[in-house]
Formats: C-alpha cells, sequence, structure tokens
C-alpha cells in the first residue's frame, strides 16, 4: 500500500507542475527547442524501456530518483535503509550503462 501511495504522490507532483515528464507521454508530444533530435528520442526511448521492465520496488525508487529526491526521502517512503537505496541506484545506473 505504501509503495501504489509514494507512486501515486509522484504521479501527481508531476502532473501538478513540476519540471518532470511522465513517463507515459508520447515523445513526439514533447517539446522540442532545437527541432527533433532523434539520437536523444532514442535514448528517451530506450529509458522508458527500461524502466517499464523493472520490477516495481526499482521503477519506484528509480522514478522518485529521477524526480529528484534525496537518499533519505526514498528510504523513508519505500521502507528500505538509505545505504540501501545509494545501492540500488548505483546499480540500476550501471544497468542502464550497460543496457542503453
Amino acid at each position: 500500500i505504501a509503495l501504489n501511495v509514494a507512486i501515486s504522490h509522484v504521479r501527481s507532483a508531476a502532473l501538478h507542475g513540476r519540471h518532470a515528464v511522465p513517463l507515459d507521454t508520447e515523445l513526439h508530444d514533447l517539446p522540442d527547442e532545437h527541432g527533433t533530435d532523434h539520437e536523444a528520442d532514442q535514448q528517451v526511448r530506450a529509458l522508458h524501456r527500461f524502466i517499464a521492465g523493472l520490477d516495481r520496488l526499482d521503477r519506484a525508487l528509480m522514478l522518485l530518483y529521477l524526480e529528484d529526491h534525496g537518499y533519505r526521502d526514498i528510504s523513508e517512503i519505500l521502507g528500505i535503509t538509505e545505504t540501501n537505496v545509494a545501492t540500488k541506484i548505483s546499480r540500476l545506473k550501471q544497468r542502464i550503462r550497460n543496457e542503453i
């Protein structure tokens, strides 16, 4: 229940004026001040696919991290230690580098 509440909070914060773009937004709907950058679009799509393929805890962790929450906040929301948050984020970053 707490995980779902955290995810809902992050999504609603993104919809209420935060700078983040919801992950389910189509790329052609995103504003681009310098025209379309196809390489960047492909990287964003790859990141979306990567995040969608994560288990619930890792997906929540990644979304909270991308929303600029600190490790302490993430640990409190997800009920895991700050050390565990740091370790999981580090591993997820490495997976992103390897897979994207």
